[in-house]
């Protein structure tokens, strides 16, 4: 007969990894073991439903370099020089993952085309998640980059990966064993949230 877990020191381990304290902005020049790596990347295929977006990881070293200078090269034609510096750092980044959904979408069943398109992103972002938790498990942070959504880096970034033009980045992440830790901090439940009608406060916290 299994052992039964004790389901307070279980929770107390989630909680862990959904608030983690301390989140990565830079990393530790070290490869992530390829058991680890599958165990991570293998997460994403949990949210899956729709099955339209394809994740696009980047592991060699040299494609990595190679990602972060059209990056950079970008970021200098817009005069962005002090970021141009700040991802220097990425490049010792073990592992870039890009999620891509195409561009144009057909209707699922009664769903419109527009909304199955809208449903894909939150699939994304589910399976963002999913990799995320596994790679806090191995000590393993991922840093997600809001600055891919701005065109000029963009499509540099793309063309670099051979990426379709029929196809979007939805989500761009660099993940790593955290060098530079910045602390976390979450809001208040009743700052975010409303109870039964909209601005009527949830009060649980």
């Amino acid at each position: 007969m299994a052992a039964r877990t004790n389901p307070s020191a279980n929770q107390h381990d989630l909680d862990d990894l959904v608030f983690f304290k301390m989140g990565a902005m830079s990393f530790q020049e070290k490869e992530i073991p390829p058991e680890v790596l599958r165990d991570i990347l293998r997460a994403s295929t949990s949210s899956a439903w729709l099955g339209r977006w394809r994740l696009l990881c980047v592991t060699g070293e040299d494609q990595r370099i190679k990602v972060v200078q059209v990056w950079q090269d970008a970021l200098r034609k817009m005069g962005r020089i002090k970021d141009v510096e700040f991802i220097e750092r990425w490049k010792v980044a073990p592992l870039f993952v890009a999620f891509c959904q195409p561009k144009d979408f057909q209707p699922f069943q009664w769903v419109s085309a527009e909304y199955a398109r809208i449903y894909g992103i939150q699939e994304v972002g589910a399976a963002v998640r999913s990799i995320e938790l596994k790679g806090l498990q191995h000590g393993i942070g991922l840093h997600g980059i809001m600055g891919l959504v701005v065109p000029e880096v963009n499509g540099g970034v793309k063309a670099m990966l051979d990426i379709p033009e029929d196809h979007d980045i939805v989500f761009f992440g660099i993940m790593g064993y955290p060098k530079e830790e910045v602390e976390n901090t979450f809001p208040k439940l009743r700052d975010v949230s409303f109870s039964e009608k909209w601005a009527n406060p949830l009060q649980l916290d």
